[in-house]
């Protein structure tokens, strides 16, 4: 264990300098760290990662090599770059939100649903992403976040944030009802029910705690 002369303490780790007054530390330095290391997410799946990097990447090359060589058969080959790309932007929200899982299924939902109205508007805009992805996607989302949570049992704090994207998901269908969006009504009236089916569930099983949750804050 090192020594620090000035300050008269004894310091764990493989550090050379003191944490109180920065002067070199005499001794040796133990084997064991101070802290210990641990392993993200990407080192746990490392050999995963590396895997379907290089077949997305094969998958991308492959794409634009086979439409240079066939070039009237259009531009398909940026949708699978695109997709490729959104792939790797779910994953990210996935890793990076693995311990929210409200937060996780909310930024899956929000860029799946961005990502459908971008296609939807570069192939000359069919209106198939408010009628039917948006609406399935949300739907989706509030079904899966309902039941998760409940066999997760996610504290008070989290049901919270259930209520709230439960009424966003739920208002957005609804806008594009009115407005006159829809081609077809039945999914957004689907996840209008599954959003207000899903606030009577949180309210009336989880109140107390929600309750408690708002005092508390």
């Amino acid at each position: 264990m090192k020594y620090c002369d000035k300050c008269k303490v004894t310091v764990r780790g493989d550090v050379k300098c003191c944490p109180l007054c920065q002067r070199t530390l005499s001794g040796q330095a133990e084997e064991s760290m101070l802290y210990p290391k641990v392993r993200t997410m990407y080192r746990q799946y490392r050999e995963f990662f590396k895997v379907l990097i290089f077949s997305t990447v094969v998958a991308a090359v492959a794409a634009c090599a086979v439409n240079l060589i066939l070039p009237w058969t259009g531009h398909w080959a940026l949708f699978v770059v695109i997709g490729i790309a959104g792939l790797w932007v779910s994953m990210y929200f996935a890793v990076h939100q693995r311990n929210s899982l409200p937060k996780n299924i909310t930024y899956q939902a929000i860029f799946i649903s961005v990502f459908s109205v971008i296609w939807d508007l570069v192939t000359h805009w069919h209106g198939w992403s408010v009628t039917f992805a948006i609406p399935c996607t949300f739907a989706v989302a509030i079904i899966s976040m309902t039941v998760l949570a409940k066999l997760m049992k996610i504290p008070a704090g989290e049901y919270l944030i259930c209520l709230f994207i439960d009424i966003i998901f739920g208002f957005i269908p609804i806008i594009f009802y009115v407005v006159g969006m829809l081609q077809v009504k039945i999914p957004s009236i689907i996840c209008i029910s599954c959003s207000i089916i899903s606030l009577a569930g949180i309210i009336i099983f989880q109140g107390k705690e929600i309750r408690l949750e708002l005092v508390r804050r």
